[in-house]
């Protein structure tokens, strides 16, 4: 079962900017290299307590999860950077 398919694409976005709204809280406190390090913690915390309670892909091995979780982050920060780079001058 795909998750994306429990909600829409406005209210996964919607969680996206809570999110970031929470950690640009934070950084009027702390440097944004330690909410940067914590939201992946949560994240990794998030994602191993769901991969070892799955009920789904029961045949996943750890190390396939790892590369799935760590291309997934790839081409997430890949994206990102590229949305808010302004492209060359000619």
């Amino acid at each position: 079962m795909d998750p994306m398919q429990d909600i829409t694409e406005e209210q996964y976005f919607e969680m996206v900017d809570q999110f970031i709204n929470q950690a640009n809280e934070y950084a009027k406190r702390f440097p944004h290299g330690r909410i940067s390090g914590a939201l992946l913690f949560a994240a990794a915390r998030y994602n191993a307590f769901n991969w070892v309670n799955r009920s789904l892909m029961r045949e996943q091995s750890l190390e396939e999860a790892v590369l799935m979780f760590r291309t997934e982050y790839e081409n997430m920060f890949r994206h990102n950077v590229q949305t808010m780079t302004p492209p060359p001058q000619a």
